[in-house]
């Protein structure tokens, strides 16, 4: 065991910040009198942190979303991430994100490939405990949505933006008739494009249960 733990963790909710470090300090893989832990609330604190970190850090905990620094070309997490993956090669990161779309978890998966991805959705202190633990012991964690993710993205069951598009104007009760004023397709395309989806999410139902699908595999 190292005699020392360096912890980056970046959000723009200060509580957040403070509820990872009550976390690192009770794990029981974290060094018990060296934890070093650094707080940033945008990507440009992020940036401070880690160019001018003496000590490359153990750990970085980012959310996607955080205020961006567009002087650094630095719009999201996945960009300081990124960073930190040139800067720090081996330090552990792990995302975090609120949002579900695919193409998002797709490219943090694709480009970051994170040792740690938790949707905050499936955010519990059990399931962050159990994640950041099992990424300072060296695995892998996916928590369920992002693992639901890769297992429907694995079984060929991708969805294209307009795909999504549909699925998100259902759910905000778009009328089908009214589907075409913002999605540029004809009627008979989108409702192949539907008839597809219910195929694919294996719904036999109507809208409604598409939506409730879509929702419950976390399209929505």
């Amino acid at each position: 065991m190292k005699n020392s733990l360096h912890v980056l963790a970046i959000d723009d909710h200060v509580v957040v910040l403070e509820g990872y470090h009550s976390i690192f300090r009770n794990l029981e893989v974290t060094p018990p009198h060296g934890l070093f832990f650094t707080k940033a609330t945008d990507c440009k604190t992020g940036y401070d942190a880690v160019t001018s970190s003496t000590t490359p850090f153990d750990v970085a905990v980012i959310d996607y979303s955080i205020p961006h620094f567009a002087e650094k070309k630095l719009f999201s997490g996945a960009d300081i991430a990124m960073l930190i993956r040139n800067q720090m090669p081996d330090c552990k990161i792990i995302m975090m994100t609120m949002h579900k779309e695919m193409d998002i978890m797709d490219r943090i998966l694709q480009k970051i490939n994170p040792e740690g991805f938790i949707n905050k959705s499936d955010c519990s202190t059990d399931e962050l405990v159990n994640g950041f633990g099992k990424v300072l012991s060296n695995e892998v964690f996916r928590s369920k949505t992002v693992a639901d993710f890769i297992k429907r993205a694995e079984n060929g069951i991708v969805l294209d933006a307009t795909d999504m598009k549909i699925i998100q104007l259902l759910s905000k009760g778009i009328k089908n008739k009214n589907l075409e004023k913002y999605i540029p397709l004809s009627a008979s395309a989108i409702e192949k494009r539907k008839y597809k989806l219910k195929r694919l999410l294996d719904v036999k139902g109507d809208d409604e249960d598409l939506i409730r699908t879509a929702r419950k595999q976390g399209y929505l």
